[in-house]
Formats: structure tokens, sequence, C-alpha cells
């Protein structure tokens, strides 16, 4: 089998012999990084700086709490799609800005991590924004925005339990205190139209009014009977009293001496009846017990009267009454019901005070989340394009794609002709048989 060793002076012949192919290709190369360096706009970069602080706040509940999340997710916050896009409608209201992919190519986020072995823990964290563009005044307000936006957008994020939720008592602490306010005013509305004095003055009254109806109905009906009975007691009498008396009577002595003197015979004197005289008297009684039964008849008229008189009253009292002390009965249970949800949304009302202040005190002890601890600034030195380093890498690739190229023509030269100068295969350049 033959076997060929490589021999490094055929490599060297190769390359001398195609150096003015390495030097052209190197000088293009140069030529080339050179020529994009100098027509390449500047590249600026600007920093700004973060510190989020741990929420130490103490909770309702006596605990320091807060919520410390991993570095990554803070790079994520960082760089979400909502964050950028209201970085652009900030700098660009009228529309024409960079589209989100492209504002997320120019930041770059870096986070320093803690030394801690147990994350997330509750200690500080630094964030380093970058930006890189063109126009140094643009990359300014872009780095500006982009702190301000994260910073409104996240700080209730890492907020404390009890910071966080001050809104939301304070939320539920004016609604309460609106409502409580709107039931006193239709309590105090209801108690107006519905005095609860004068609804129990008028009750007493009607009830005063009802007894004493109710008192004298009986004496009246006592005295209906009264009269009644003695009414019919003087019919009962009068009807056995007759109306006239007959009274019989002799001549008187005037009228007896004239009959005399006037001188008639004896025979006369004889055939004249009895001389008696009979008179229809009106009986005295008769008429005094027929007064009498006129009398009590309008006596007992007016009784009768009187009695349905006060019997209609006591009906009407006693409506008037009930539906009196009816709606009294509402009023009080209306108002009992006021009381006990004034009760409720007053116990509701001062929970909530004292949640309030606690969420308050806990917010101004809490500091904040988010501080900005390093503006930025326009720069006035660019960063880019790094000129020596393009040269650099461009010789560098220059000689290795010169070299491959020397080799490349060599090997295309080698393979057209033969070792005595004929056309044909030969051996390689690089290698030498042995036995």
């Amino acid at each position: 089998m033959d076997e060929y060793e490589v021999d490094l002076r055929d490599y060297l012949r190769v390359l001398w012999k195609g150096k003015w192919i390495v030097l052209i290709t190197f000088l293009v190369a140069v030529g080339t990084a050179l020529a994009l360096s100098y027509s390449a706009p500047k590249q600026y970069q600007t920093e700004t700086s973060l510190l989020i602080l741990p929420p130490l706040a103490q909770e309702v509940n006596g605990e320091v709490g807060g919520t410390v999340f991993s570095p990554e997710t803070y790079k994520r916050l960082a760089l979400s799609n909502d964050l950028l896009q209201a970085v652009i409608q900030a700098l660009y209201p009228n529309g024409g800005g960079p589209s989100i992919s492209s504002l997320r190519s120019t930041l770059r986020i870096d986070i320093e991590q803690t030394t801690a072995k147990n994350f997330p823990g509750r200690f500080p964290l630094y964030l380093r924004a970058t930006f890189t563009g063109t126009d140094p005044a643009k990359i300014k307000a872009l780095a500006e925005t982009w702190a301000r936006e994260f910073t409104a957008k996240n700080t209730k994020l890492f907020l404390s339990r009890t910071a966080q939720s001050y809104d939301y008592i304070k939320q539920n602490f004016d609604d309460v205190a609106k409502e409580l306010s709107a039931k006193e005013e239709e309590k105090t509305a209801y108690q107006q139209k519905n005095p609860v004095t004068v609804l129990q003055t008028e009750v007493t009254a009607l009830q005063a009014v009802y007894d004493s109806y109710l008192k004298e109905l009986p004496v009246k009906k006592q005295e209906l009977t009264k009269k009644q009975a003695y009414l019919s007691s003087l019919e009962y009498s009068l009807k056995q009293e007759p109306v006239y008396f007959t009274v019989e009577r002799g001549l008187s002595k005037e009228a007896l001496w004239e009959f005399i003197s006037s001188g008639l015979p004896a025979e006369k004197l004889s055939s004249l009846p009895d001389l008696t005289v009979k008179d229809h008297v009106l009986n005295d009684t008769y008429v005094n017990l027929r007064e009498q039964v006129a009398i009590t008849q309008a006596e007992v008229e007016a009784a009768k009267a009187a009695v349905a008189y006060l019997e209609a009253q006591v009906k009407e009292t006693q409506n008037v009454l009930e539906k009196k002390q009816a709606h009294l009965v509402e009023v009080e249970n209306t108002l009992n019901q006021f009381d006990r949800e004034l009760k409720v949304l007053t116990d509701t009302y001062n929970s909530l005070a004292a949640k309030l202040q606690e969420a308050k005190i806990a917010r101004a002890e809490t500091a904040e989340p988010i501080q900005t601890i390093e503006n930025p600034v326009v720069p006035s030195t660019p960063i880019g394009p790094n000129k020596k380093m393009n040269v650099a890498v461009a010789g560098v690739l220059g000689l290795f794609a010169g070299v491959l190229l020397a080799f490349f023509a060599h090997f295309l030269q080698a393979g057209d002709r033969t070792p005595d100068g004929r056309e044909g295969n030969s051996q390689p350049l690089h290698s030498k048989k042995a036995d």
C-alpha cells in the first residue's frame, strides 16, 4: 500500500507561487472593510438603569411581604410587546415610528443577579437598558420614555399586597361612604314624610276619642232603654185613661130661683124632667199623659239618633285608628330596617376606614419599588463602526480566503499537467511516495 508523508516545503512553494492571489485577496478584504466602515452611519449608545427594590412593608396580617421575580421575568417584562408599543405611541403619536421588533433589536437588557442562594428573595435588582442607534437625541428619548413606561406599567406589580390593595380598599371605602350617606338621606326624607311623633300623637288622640265613644255608647243605650220603657208605660197608661168624663149636676141656685120666679104652674113643673145637667169634661190626666208620651217619644228618637251616631263614630274611628296604627307600625318597622342597614353600613365603613388607614401607612412606608438611578444622556462619542476591528477581522478573513484561493488555483493548474510537463493527472504536491 502506498503511503505519503507531508512536506511543508510544498505548501510554502504553493503559497509563494500564489502570493499575488493571497495579497490581492487580503487587500480587497481590507479595502472593503475600510469602505464599509467609513460609509456606514455612526452608531451611538446610551444607557438607563433602574433599581427594583423589594417591598418590605408590613402587611395587614403583620407579615413582611412583597413580590420579587426571577431575572428572566424582569427581562421579559422589559421587552414585552405592550410596553414597547406604548413607547412607540408615546414618541410617535402621529405614526411613522419603528416596529416593535425593530425597537427590540436596538434594546439590550442586563440584570445583575444577586448572590443569594435561594432566589427569589427580598433584595434589590439592578436592571440596565442599553439603546443603540444612529440619532443620539432619539435614542435618549427612547431610553427616557422606556424607563417612564416601564415604571408606570410595573410599579403596582412590585408593591406589597397591602400597598396594592390601597386602591381597592379606597374604592370600596368611597362606595360604602356614598351608600351610607345616601341611606342616611333616605331615612331623613322618610322621617320627614312620616313623622313618628306626629303619628303617635294622632294615634293617641284617636285612641282617646275611640275610648270616649266606647264609654259613652253604653250610657246612651241604657238611657234609650229607660226612655223606651218609660214610653211604653206612658202609652199603656194613656190607653187606660178616657178622653172625656160625663158629669151630672143639678141646677144652680140662681137658675132654680129664676125658674121658679117665672111663674110656671105646678102641672108644668111636674112635666119637666129631672132637674139635672150632664157635662162632658176633658180628662186632664189623659191630656198630661198624652203630652208626656209626645215628649218621651221625642226623647226616645233623640236617644236613638245619639246611639246611632255613636255607633257610626265608633266604627269610623276604629277604622281610622286601625289604619293609623298599621301605618305607625309600618313606619316603625321601616325605620328599624333603616337602622339595621345603617348599622351594617356603619360597621363596614369603620372597618374599611381602619383597613384604608393601614393600607395608607403601608403604602407610605413602602419605598417606591422602581427607582431610576441612571438617567440617559445624549451620547457624544460614537461606539461604531469600529474601523480597526473591522479592518483586522477583514484582514484575517482575507488572508484565509487568499490562502484557500492560492491552493485552489494550484489544484486547478496541477490537474491539467503531468509530472513531465504533459497534460494529465499528477500526484498531490503536498505528499511524497514511500515504500
